[in-house]
């Protein structure tokens, strides 16, 4: 009998400052297994269902262009996002055993997925969501080679791998840098797959310094701002991912669980506590002894007013402006 799913994070260079808590939101889902490719000789408490396999770069290329009978074009590895579609082709000798793979990315903290993605694997969908940072796949020969058919007359697939700009061919978004807006998950509706296409995250908003949530709309192909509750609070926990806000009307703290958490752009200071509560605040995580269940203990204005988010944007601004001007001196 096969495994229920297999999630594939292809990793080259230094994983992030919150990567061990990334780990333990893996192994707090132990149905799932988690297989990572990386060049990193970085020690952690890798968990049972977490299999790391030492690979390059330069290997991940050779084998791609074994598999695909042509050169790659990877300049560098943020560029393998046009590549996670393909993973199932890839990798297919270490996915045998699954029902599903999928692919992933490290900037991400884990809910329950057993409460809320198992049950939408077992209606057998050929692909689940839309964007790049967690798709899942149904494991089949015909599913998996998917992404090469032919798009509006065009192999998509050769276009996206062999440019060096950033294609887009993940995920299923308006963006500039792929003004057709053909994409993997284009082709996979336009070929007749069942398709899940809710969005069950939590994504970051990268333009607030408050932690707000934007939804994914398939139909729009772009991110709205989602939900607003006043007195909210976010926690990684045994419930997994949740928020915790205030109900007005009842007068009750209600929690809201979410697949994932994902942190994209943001940077997050200090150690990651070893708590078995983490409260995720706009700029870092701290440790918690209890989840709020009063309206004074909700109010965290504070955590919102008082962190680094501008800043850290601000010097990043001011990092990439003199990288460039190093590199136009020579």
């Amino acid at each position: 009998m096969k495994k229920q799913c297999v999630l594939i994070l292809p990793y080259f260079g230094k994983f992030n400052n919150y990567f061990p808590l990334f780990l333990r939101s893996c192994g707090a889902n132990p149905s799932y297994d988690f297989l990572i490719f990386t060049d990193s000789a970085e020690s952690y408490q890798y968990p049972s269902n977490v299999h790391v396999v030492p690979m390059t770069l330069e290997e991940f290329k050779a084998n791609a262009k074994k598999k695909l009978g042509f050169d790659v074009c990877i300049p560098q590895p943020y560029k393998l996002c046009d590549f996670k579609p393909a993973y199932g082709f890839l990798f297919e000798d270490y996915i045998q055993d699954y029902e599903y793979w999928g692919h992933c990315d490290c900037d991400l903290v884990f809910g329950d997925l057993e409460t809320l993605l198992t049950p939408i694997l077992k209606e057998g969908y050929d692909k689940v969501f839309a964007v790049g940072h967690l798709t899942i796949y149904r494991n089949t020969v015909e599913n998996n080679r998917r992404f090469m058919k032919p798009l509006h007359g065009r192999d998509i697939y050769k276009e996206a791998f062999t440019t060096s700009k950033i294609y887009v061919f993940d995920e299923n978004v308006q963006c500039w840098m792929n003004p057709d807006r053909l994409n993997v998950h284009v082709l996979f509706r336009e070929d007749g797959a069942k398709l899940y296409e809710k969005d069950l995250s939590f994504n970051v908003d990268t333009r607030s310094a408050k932690i707000k949530r934007t939804v994914y709309d398939p139909n729009m192909q772009s991110f709205h701002e989602g939900e607003s509750y006043d007195l909210t609070r976010y926690y990684w926990c045994d419930k997994g991912i949740v928020s915790v806000s205030w109900d007005k009307d009842s007068r009750t703290a209600v929690i809201r669980p979410y697949l994932y958490m994902h942190l994209q752009s943001r940077k997050m200071h200090d150690p990651v506590p070893s708590s078995s509560i983490v409260e995720i605040r706009p700029d870092r995580f701290v440790a918690a002894n209890s989840l709020p269940i009063s309206r004074n203990e909700l109010d965290g204005r504070w955590c919102n007013i008082f962190n680094l988010f501008w800043i850290d944007i601000y010097l990043k601004k001011i990092q990439k402006k003199i990288s460039n001007l190093m590199k136009d001196e020579r």
